[in-house]
This record gives structure tokens, C-alpha cells and sequence, in this order.
């Protein structure tokens, strides 16, 4: 039976203690935060971060780390939550931590190998996502991986005075093409 966690550069992998540390630090990263989220940009320790995950709703929200397969280094993290079981939609987030591991590819293989999870293994109809406008990195591995603008939440997102949009995203199962090949 085939790892449907795991693909040919990086596996989706259960949390470590450690690895709480190593993100609070991604925290610190003005590019990192103000992209991850609308929230305003706040550091957060290793502490703060693992007890997050400890309070996670675990019928749904389905939270994996990302490591590279040669070295086991830890990339970032992906997330489907909020999963409307009776509707089959989820929610989807992902991050990679390090500058220089953006841009790689490894923010794309993660996201097919999140997005076969949760078509082919919760069943999920529909993954959705929200992105700030000026995240263009992030849309264009969207959009490469098949989701599609469903909507725009105009002028929602204040940064640096400015304000910017933010859109809403989406992909049906009966829609996903993975852009990798799975083990």
C-alpha cells in the first residue's frame, strides 16, 4: 500500500515537539506572518505555538507538518479545518517557514499531497482558501494546483495603511489534477 503522506521530495508528518521552537521563530519573519494571515503580526513562542496545536478540534481539523524526505528538515505546515462534514468542504492553509525554501516547489507538492488527502481519504468535495491579494506567490501555486477565484472580500485586509483584497478560492474534488506524482 502506497504512503498517500509522502511524495518524492516531502512528507506530510505528524507534529514534533521541537519543531514548535523552529516555527516561533518563522513568526518573527514580517513576510511570513503578515502573509499567513489577516491577524495582526504577533510573535509567538514555541509554547504558545504547541499548545495550539494541542487544542485543535481533531473531528475537524487535520494538521501535518511538511519535512523533506532526504534530510527530515522541516519545511512548514498544512492544514485542512473547519470541515463541514455533512457538506463535505474544508478549509485549507499551508505555510512554508524559510525564505529560501520558498519557491522550491515544495509548497506546491505539499498542497497535491494535502489536497489528494483530503479528497481521497476524508472524502472532502471542496477545498476552499482565503489569500491576501499581494500574496502573488501563493495565488499562482494555487491556481497552478486548480483552484479558482470564487470571490473577493473587498479592501478587507489593512496593511501598512493600505488597503487590499482579499480573495476566496476554490477547488472541487471532481477538478483536482495532481501536479505530482504520488508514491
Amino acid at each position: 500500500m502506497k504512503n498517500i503522506l509522502m511524495g518524492p521530495r516531502v512528507t506530510l508528518a505528524v507534529p514534533r515537539p521541537e519543531d514548535f521552537d523552529e516555527i516561533s521563530d518563522w513568526f518573527t519573519d514580517g513576510t511570513f506572518i503578515r502573509n499567513l494571515d489577516t491577524d495582526p503580526a504577533r510573535p509567538l513562542s514555541g509554547e504558545e505555538l504547541e499548545q495550539t496545536y494541542r487544542n485543535i478540534n481533531r473531528d475537524t481539523e487535520f494538521y501535518f507538518h511538511i519535512r523533506t524526505n532526504d534530510d527530515d528538515r522541516l519545511l512548514g505546515f498544512v492544514t485542512i479545518y473547519n470541515i463541514d462534514w455533512r457538506n463535505q468542504l474544508g478549509q485549507l492553509a499551508i505555510a512554508i517557514g524559510d525564505a529560501e525554501d520558498r519557491g522550491q516547489g515544495f509548497g506546491t507538492e505539499a498542497l497535491n499531497l494535502m489536497l489528494n488527502y483530503g479528497f481521497n481519504e476524508l472524502n472532502l468535495y471542496k477545498v476552499c482558501l482565503d489569500v491576501i491579494a499581494t500574496n502573488q506567490s501563493a495565488i499562482a501555486v494555487y491556481q497552478n494546483s486548480g483552484f479558482e477565484f470564487e470571490g473577493t472580500n473587498k479592501r478587507a485586509v489593512k496593511r501598512d495603511g493600505h488597503r487590499e483584497d482579499l480573495y476566496n478560492m476554490g477547488l472541487f474534488a471532481a477538478d483536482f489534477q495532481p501536479r505530482i506524482n504520488f508514491n
